[in-house]
């Protein structure tokens, strides 16, 4: 996977590309209408005060969050003293920090990492311009908030980068293991893909015969940059929770330990997909309502026959998963109702301002990108990925794949998202009009075009506060 440097022109765009991203980031994440934080983002901002309060002095070893790691909100602590100290409110801070990792992420990250870890083919500034152009048309407004979704992916990437250019060098590997870890104590869902890099790179450095000497030091490098960032989490845990490990305990109450996954699974079996909204008419009642749930009447149907309420540990696990055995084509159908509602994107923003607005421009857009990209992955069906793209792959796609059980949120798929994107931008043929414009490929659009439609509508009637359509 080692590459050469990109040469001076492309580094002369990808520049250009960045700072011309960073600087519309900035413009439009400033217009946009949002006045606060909200729920989950505002849960992040709200942590910063347990390195402080506590003592009335920051002390790192203060933060006893059981369900968020220290990481993200440690990053967040200098912006939060800036903005007592200036009254400005949060979300304005958190406004440049998301339009410098949207930048960072759509200019750099992604594309080096596909040229590094894929092809290492230059990327003229058309392709690299239509991917920014992908993420910003359908997760823009995400980068108000400070959520974790596409910062733990844009380090992630950047580990990958890391390993596949800088990979001979144990300084650079240390950082890569630092970088990692920080993507797992933000995202605990990659707690598996320090070991998968670790395999990964034992049969990598194997295939190019490097000594055991030269091996041990490159994986102690990585090991010891994780161990770095690992160490004040589990000092924290073992402060706060008499519990000896690096990675986030997500216990929803620490009073009654209860892993917030294993919560998640008995959620998805009532939930098809679940948003979340800022709507203050939502519902027509006197009280709003942030959460927007698309129950699932046959998962609800599967719960009462099985009897399972809450999966709080293994025992209830093991329930729940014969009741998975006894149901498997109930099951099959439900979890694949799961990964259409995850791709489903319908607004590029995590909290909805307007539930009952008009959706399908947006997702006849997202329809289509999703059938070119499945096209042009078809006529490469015989091109086998190899060992280190097949690591990378599990690495992005198992967190992924984890969240299907879940209460679904088009947001668990934003590392197949990238994927698609990258595909469709970076492989897009220059021969596409001979294979395109023809007849069935106009036909199977058609259909899959439909198909999605029939689908979606079938989620939306769902909707626990009433049915919304596609076009109000």
């Amino acid at each position: 996977m080692s590459l050469q440097p990109s040469s001076a022109p492309e580094r002369v765009i990808v520049r250009r590309l960045t700072g011309a991203l960073l600087l519309g980031y900035l413009v439009y994440l400033f217009s946009t209408p949002y006045t606060a934080l909200y729920y989950d983002s505002m849960t992040y901002w709200d942590l910063t005060g347990l390195y402080y309060y506590p003592t009335k002095s920051f002390r790192l070893l203060s933060f006893n969050s059981s369900i968020r790691g220290y990481l993200l909100p440690l990053l967040l602590f200098p912006f939060r003293v800036a903005a007592y100290l200036t009254h400005v409110p949060p979300i304005q801070f958190t406004r440049v920090l998301g339009a410098v990792l949207a930048a960072g992420l759509f200019g750099w990250a992604a594309p080096a990492t596909w040229q590094a870890v894929v092809a290492p083919a230059p990327l003229s500034w058309p392709r690299r311009l239509a991917f920014a152009a992908l993420g910003f048309l359908f997760w823009r407004d995400y980068f108000n908030f400070p959520l974790t979704d596409f910062l733990s992916l844009g380090l992630m990437l950047t580990v990958f980068w890391l390993i596949a250019r800088r990979g001979q060098r144990p300084g650079w590997l240390l950082l890569a293991g630092a970088l990692c870890m920080a993507a797992v104590n933000m995202r605990p869902v990659y707690a598996g893909a320090a070991g998968l890099l670790v395999l990964g790179g034992l049969v990598l450095a194997r295939q190019q015969r490097l000594g055991w000497p030269v091996v041990g030091r490159l994986l102690g490098a990585f090991v010891l940059g994780m161990a770095l960032v690992g160490a004040p989490q589990l000092a924290m845990n073992a402060r706060h929770y008499d519990q000896y490990t690096p990675l986030v305990l997500t216990w929803k109450n620490p009073a009654a330990p209860q892993s917030l996954y294993l919560s998640q699974l008995s959620w998805g079996l009532a939930v098809q997909k679940y948003e979340t909204t800022i709507d203050p008419n939502y519902p027509n009642t006197k009280e709003p309502d942030p959460r927007i749930m698309y129950v699932d009447k046959v998962g609800q149907r599967i719960m009462d026959e099985e009897q399972i309420s809450f999966v709080y540990g293994l025992r209830d696990l093991n329930h729940y998963l014969v009741a998975v055995g006894h149901n498997l084509p109930d099951m099959a159908a439900l979890y694949a109702r799961h990964i259409f509602n995850g791709l489903d994107v319908k607004y590029p923003t995590p909290y909805l301002p307007r539930v009952y607005g008009s959706t399908l421009p947006l997702s006849l857009l997202n329809y289509t990108v999703l059938f070119l990209a499945g096209l042009l992955l078809l006529g490469r069906r015989h091109q086998r990925p190899s060992w280190p793209q097949w690591v990378v792959l599990v690495v992005l796609v198992g967190p992924c794949l984890l969240a299907i059980p879940t209460a679904i949120e088009c947001r668990f798929f934003i590392p197949i998202y990238l994927l698609i994107y990258a595909v469709l931008c970076f492989q897009w043929p220059t021969d596409w009009r001979q294979w395109l414009l023809r007849w069935p490929v106009a036909l199977a659009y058609v259909a899959f075009v439909l198909m999605c439609l029939v689908m979606s509508s079938n989620t939306m009637w769902h909707m626990s506060n009433g049915p919304r359509l596609l076009w109000p």
